[in-house]
């Protein structure tokens, strides 16, 4: 079958495109003829674009000097990084034709929306009616499947329960990544809402060490990656570094000025040399979702720091049902080294990816 993937793939953010290509790779894995929909709404790209005048304005006249003199600096890291998500994108997912508007084509026999936030209003700045399948064009025989689909920590009102109590019809199958999505949503629907694992513990993990991309680091390092930032992670970080005679080091997801020139700071990694950090780090401090779920799937010891700001439930979701709960700390904590024993973890996993194949499989098959 012709299967169109609609997810954030076109955000320069790790997670995002990773999932994405682990989604693309198992549904090719299973068969199918699998195309990426190259749908790219502003609220995506804005925030990624090598240039934004934005950066530069600023009512008063010092302020303004500063940003300007911060974007000069970060020029020419803003277009490496850029290049380096833009080649994994066109290189490495299979892109349908750019989609003007939400006029989505009609080619697909299966529509799978997900995963990733692409139910978040934060992000999408409202209601996307694209990732709840309210296309432009007549259903007619096409199957729309929602897979891992989470809204991280939108608002929940009378505005958003109505919303889910319409659109949740679209679906012929629906698959949250969260439990506690699961029980906000299946109240709204009598169709059975599942939980799925992410595309990328998904994926048979085979495909990360055959794109990842070894760092040229020679010594022992603990790797920091946070998309929500907090001074405690280094903290900790620098704490495991010390105990176990490494250096810390961050691949980062923002640009700050005080890093530019720092040696151990990266801001321009691919997602190849993302992969590469993490494969190769002696210990793991994150505040990511995408980075503890690449600790578990290489088997790395980590610390997931709990930030306590409404982000930390995916996090929590997945540990808790591989049974490594413990590894999710507090940012106020004082950890030391410890070890992880992935037997129970690796048992887990691989049941939850049978479970989550078979969700597609009956999909497919109703």
């Amino acid at each position: 079958m012709k299967i169109g993937i609609l997810t954030f793939h076109c955000a320069h953010n790790y997670g995002a495109v990773l999932q994405c290509y682990a989604l693309q790779e198992t549904l090719k894995s299973m068969g199918h003829d699998v195309e990426v929909i190259d749908y790219r709404p502003e609220y995506l790209l804005a925030p990624y674009r090598k240039f934004g005048i934005h950066r530069f304005l600023a009512k008063n006249p010092i302020l303004l000097i500063r940003k300007c003199c911060k974007e000069v600096l970060l020029m020419n890291r803003r277009r490496k990084r850029y290049k380096a998500f833009d080649d994994f994108i066109s290189s490495r997912l299979n892109l349908s034709e750019h989609v003007q508007g939400n006029n989505i084509p009609s080619k697909y026999d299966i529509y799978v929306m997900g995963s990733d936030q692409i139910w978040n209003t934060n992000i999408t700045h409202g209601f996307d009616d694209v990732y709840f399948g309210n296309f432009m064009f007549l259903k007619r025989n096409k199957k729309y499947i929602a897979y891992a689909a989470s809204m991280g920590n939108s608002l929940w009102n009378d505005e958003a329960k109505s919303f889910y109590l319409k659109s949740l019809e679209n679906f012929d199958s629906l698959s949250v990544r969260e439990s506690s999505m699961k029980i906000l949503l299946q109240p709204l629907i009598n169709k059975k809402i599942e939980n799925v694992l992410d595309p990328t513990l998904l994926a048979d993990s085979g495909i990360w060490n055959y794109i990842l991309k070894k760092p040229n680091i020679k010594y022992k390092y603990v790797l920091v990656y946070q998309v929500r930032s907090n001074k405690n992670t280094l903290r900790i970080a620098r704490h495991i570094a010390n105990e176990i005679g490494a250096v810390v080091i961050e691949v980062m997801a923002n640009f700050f000025i005080k890093d530019c020139f720092h040696k151990n700071k990266f801001q321009c990694a691919s997602p190849e040399e993302f992969l590469g950090f993490i494969k190769n780090a002696s210990f793991i401090v994150t505040t990511s979702f995408h980075g503890t779920a690449f600790s578990v799937i290489f088997n790395k010891p980590f610390y997931c720091i709990t930030l306590n700001d409404g982000e930390d439930s995916r996090s929590a979701s997945l540990l808790k049902s591989i049974g490594l709960g413990n590894r999710m700390i507090q940012k106020d904590s004082n950890p030391n080294f410890s070890d992880v024993d992935f037997n129970y973890a690796n048992e887990s996993l691989s049941l939850q990816k049978k479970e989550s194949r078979c969700f597609f499989y009956k999909a497919f098959e109703q």
